[in-house]
């Protein structure tokens, strides 16, 4: 492994120990205080917190396995590990979402009202300043180390902000003589934390799917300015935004040495990594353009062709 992903892991898991302390933090005192007041959107956004919480650690143990090298019954690296972890974030989620609306229904049966207290406002704006704070450092280091577990993370962060906003409204409500607008704002934080589960799943699915990364055509059109290419063909790509894998084929003279051949590969190979620098590793096949017919003289080439 190298001292790239050696660093990049080590800042990942600081990253997720850091904000798990400060997500049990802020569950403990939305719980504490909510169950104690009875406020159920508070509750509810508590146990939204304490959910991020059990993201970080799946995190934690996930960059573990993620940034072991390549071996043989993983030649392509451990990094999809990543995005199962965002993955299992995504249903942590949804059953999150699904245990809140239940207790909101619970709570509408029942007819119960919140006790709300200045306390209760001061645990809000307190929660809300770690989630912000949480998101925004989450983010940044996120994007600028590609990580999508961390991206993941932040985006469920940030949902737990929207839904502390939504609690806030609901105290508010309830002090003016609404307390209804509290099952309310638990409706609303439902629907939240289904969409960032959903969101997350539709990323990590791009990943472990084998979605395509790059735009053949692109592909195609670098390939074709280096000497000796007659075409280009069959790109594919995968992997992640800062780590593609890619392979395509290239048409040559038949009439040229294998090391010739070879030769083009490499300056096509090379070609394409300085144009994007995202590539970690790619295959050229190298095939014979047997079909002379379009390269006698007053035939023309194909469109796009450059001479041999």
């Amino acid at each position: 492994m190298s001292i790239f992903h050696r660093e990049r892991a080590a800042k990942v898991q600081t990253v997720l120990a850091t904000t798990l302390v400060l997500n049990w933090l802020v569950a403990a005192l939305k719980l504490g205080y909510g169950s104690w007041s009875e406020t159920l959107s508070m509750v509810a956004d508590g146990f939204h917190s304490l959910l991020d919480g059990s993201a970080n650690i799946i995190g934690l143990i996930t960059i573990t396995v993620a940034v072991l090298p390549a071996d043989r019954s993983h030649p392509y690296g451990h990094r999809k590990f990543e995005s199962f972890a965002a993955l299992s974030i995504s249903f942590l989620l949804l059953l999150a979402a699904l245990e809140i609306g239940q207790g909101a229904f619970s709570r509408w049966g029942a007819g119960t009202s919140p006790h709300v207290t200045l306390t209760s406002f001061a645990v809000m704006i307190i929660t809300m300043g770690v989630n912000l704070f949480v998101s925004w450092y989450e983010t940044r280091v996120g994007e600028r180390l590609q990580s999508e577990i961390l991206v993941a993370d932040a985006l469920h962060t940030r949902s737990d902000l929207y839904a502390s906003v939504a609690v806030v409204a609901s105290l508010i409500a309830a002090k003016a003589g609404y307390p209804g607008l509290d099952l309310a704002a638990a409706v609303f934080i439902v629907v939240l934390i289904a969409r960032s589960g959903i969101r997350i799943i539709g990323q990590s699915l791009y990943v472990l799917a084998d979605a395509s990364r790059l735009h053949p055509p692109a592909v195609e059109k670098a390939a074709l300015e280096v000497e000796g290419v007659r075409e280009c063909h069959a790109v594919r790509s995968r992997g992640f935004p800062d780590a593609i894998y890619m392979d395509l084929h290239i048409l040559v003279d038949p009439q040229l040495t294998v090391a010739k051949a070879h030769e083009i590969a490499h300056r096509v190979e090379a070609s394409l990594k300085e144009r994007f620098p995202e590539l970690a590793d790619m295959v050229v096949h190298v095939e014979p353009d047997i079909d002379e017919e379009r390269h006698r003289p007053g035939e023309g080439r194909a469109p796009g062709r450059p001479a041999s």
